[in-house]
């Protein structure tokens, strides 16, 4: 089976693909929202021929911009809010950029999978961005065969406000292929809805 979106690790915005259709893509509905999040979704038709999905989420984090970078950069807070993860790892490949690993379990009918992440960090005058996408590295990869999610890009954007900061996630993931949406919608879903409340949990409290 192909990949399914999660992480972020779980990577939400609008990004500009350099596979996506010219035509004009629809809006974004409206999955889910409360407690400072909202999580919007639309699927997006792509050059050859298949539809992506994209996710954007909107959270209300109330702690300091410090708390955001330390939390999505640190390797020791992985765990904490990507949900369904059973390892989180980070490789620091420069100053600003780094890969990230995360192995998932899935309930059935998903298979256990891992996710390798290109991070990078750019610094604005109003924000600051993490991009992230795909990488083909599997150095925390043990010898046994495990399911590769792939075709992953994305970006978070930090903003400071008055009294609080704004977290900002966007991703486009290539389709399951294998499972009709009906069963495999809820499930990314669940695990996205999840994981981005144990993120703001997680960056409040520390």
């Amino acid at each position: 089976m192909k990949s399914i979106l999660f992480s972020v690790p779980i990577h939400i915005f609008t990004i500009v693909s350099t596979f996506a259709s010219a035509n004009m893509p629809p809006e974004f509905e409206l999955i889910k929202e409360g407690n400072g999040l909202s999580f919007y979704e639309r699927w997006i038709n792509m050059e050859d021929g298949t539809k992506s999905r994209e996710v954007k989420f909107t959270i209300k984090i109330q702690a300091p911009y410090e708390n955001v970078m330390e939390v999505l950069t640190k390797e020791d807070y992985g765990m904490r809010w990507n949900d369904n993860t059973l390892a989180y790892k980070i490789k620091r490949t420069g100053p600003q950029s780094w890969i990230s690993y995360m192995r998932y379990s899935f309930p059935f009918p998903l298979s256990d999978r891992e996710c390798y992440l290109n991070n990078r960090i750019e610094e604005r005058k109003e924000s600051t961005r993490i991009y992230f996408n795909s990488s083909n590295s599997r150095f925390f990869s043990n010898e046994e065969e495990m399911e590769q999610m792939t075709g992953l890009e994305g970006r978070w954007i930090v903003t400071e406000k008055e009294g609080y900061t704004l977290l900002r996630y966007h991703i486009i993931s290539v389709p399951e292929k294998g499972l009709p949406r009906w069963i495999v919608d809820p499930i990314i879903r669940r695990n996205l809805w999840n994981t981005m409340r144990n993120l703001k949990k997680t960056i409040e409290e520390i």
